[in-house]
């Protein structure tokens, strides 16, 4: 009888150890669904025609990219926009770009994606110590990424780069709006009283 038992027992276990692991499996298996549509949503969305060559606005040789990651932490997983890299930097009124070195090819922020440009200092894999860093948020396929580049130059070029994305930025194109009003003939007598 106690062998009996114990072999029922020893069935139950086996039992539910197998519910458990089929559990954590089918848990695992959701939640890698999860990442890749994620990352589809991401990365599968297509950029709007950019042109690179246009003027540039700022322009920031062996700039630091300290990598891009999900607004929530996540990492992401496509190589060339997690990790961090030496690269040429510019902004046009387009976009920003960088061109990584050692042919690492070229990454782009159209800046109608970007919600916010802010200055900070955080720690640089890249250089080992804390650095000042420009980090834009900004929306790709409907998910919000953040990417943080350092400059030569400091927070003085940092800042610039800053000001221009803050100018051009999103569907409220502030330059836009302050050239159209820049552009109407004053009217007599709408200024301030003397």
């Amino acid at each position: 009888m106690g062998c009996l038992l114990g072999v029922l027992s020893l069935g139950i276990l086996g039992a539910l150890a197998a519910v458990l692991i089929a559990g954590l499996i089918a848990f695992v298996l959701v939640r890698a669904r999860r990442i890749r549509a994620r990352h589809r949503a991401a990365f599968g969305a297509p950029l709007p025609a950019l042109d690179p060559g246009r003027e540039r606005l700022v322009e920031s040789p062996q700039a630091l990219y300290h990598g891009t990651r999900f607004a929530d932490g996540t990492a992401v997983l496509a190589p060339r926009w997690r990790e961090p890299c030496v690269g040429d930097l510019w902004c046009t009124d387009e976009g920003i770009f960088l061109q990584r070195e050692a042919g690492g090819g070229r990454l782009a922020w159209p800046l109608s994606w970007i919600e916010d440009a802010a200055l900070l200092r955080a720690h640089a894999d890249l250089a080992g110590k804390e650095l000042p860093i420009v980090r834009i948020r900004f929306r790709r396929g409907g998910e919000a990424l953040v990417s943080d580049f350092s400059l030569r130059g400091g927070m003085a070029n940092l800042e610039k780069l800053r000001r221009e994305v803050h100018l051009r930025q999103g569907t409220h194109n502030a330059l836009a709006v302050l050239g159209d009003l820049l552009a109407k003939e004053p009217v007599p007598g709408s200024g301030p009283p003397p």
